[in-house]
């Protein structure tokens, strides 16, 4: 396999195999299929700050982040940014974000290697492997309705919902932490920075505060409010009597 012309090593190609066998999209394939596969793999660096235009025709691939942080933006009709997708560690990246009617920009917010493979090389796996066409359909199903609900939640809920919206999934993980800077999160959110702290400031008041990216509650079950059926039904406590959907 090679990496910018270089030929790469065993042990880099052990390397990236291992991280893409524990990705969704490649779960309970053979062995020696996924192998095969995986040695078809390309590796892309950008770095801090760097911006890049994403064509649909030059960049129909499937890219999957191997360590970084970007997010994937458009400019609406006024001029103003949305923002996509969040992508970081082994989050996947596919055609079906980019389009041929307007312009998709990645701006990387951390030093981020990519690893990806081109559209004809996954039109030939997927024709030729049952199991990886079932997780590609089961992806796209996913990202759709990740994508119908944040449409949903720009549209319909206030600052503060949104924000205490977000919150929940960091409960749901069991971390209890933002997983990036406030002021990227409040662009996922279509918010300005200072709506955000707004948001903070009220959410702070039902008794939920954020003390160094550390969400900390008062009680556990503040944040419940704010979840919604499609998002808590990853919550060990859904539609027990604690829930919120009981």
């Amino acid at each position: 396999m090679q990496l910018g012309g270089v030929i790469m090593t065993t042990k880099q190609t052990s390397k990236y195999h291992l991280f893409l066998s524990k990705i969704p999209l490649f779960k309970n394939i053979n062995e020696q299929e996924l192998i095969d596969f995986i040695n078809l793999v390309k590796v892309k660096q950008y770095y801090r700050g760097e911006m890049v235009t994403f064509d649909s025709k030059e960049h129909a691939k499937c890219y999957v982040v191997y360590d970084g942080l970007f997010k994937l933006t458009r400019m609406d009709e006024k001029g103003e940014e949305i923002v996509i997708t969040i992508a970081d560690k082994r989050s996947t990246v596919s055609p079906m974000h980019f389009s041929k009617h307007y312009e998709i920009c990645a701006e990387f917010v951390k030093n981020t290697t990519l690893l990806y493979f081109n559209k004809d090389e996954i039109d030939a796996f997927t024709a030729k492997n049952h199991q990886f066409a079932m997780n590609v359909i089961d992806f796209l199903a996913k990202s759709v309705q990740s994508l119908m609900l944040s449409a949903e939640v720009l549209q319909l809920k206030t600052a503060k919902e949104k924000v205490g919206w977000y919150m929940v999934q960091s409960k749901i993980n069991n971390n209890f932490k933002l997983p990036y800077p406030k002021n990227l999160i409040a662009a996922y959110l279509g918010m300005k920075p200072e709506s955000f702290s707004r948001a903070l400031v009220q959410l702070k008041k039902d008794g939920i505060k954020v003390e160094d990216k550390v969400i900390v509650l008062d009680d556990i079950n503040e944040l419940c409010q704010y979840c919604d059926k499609v998002t808590g039904a990853n919550c060990r406590s859904f539609k027990t009597l604690s829930c919120a959907h009981y």
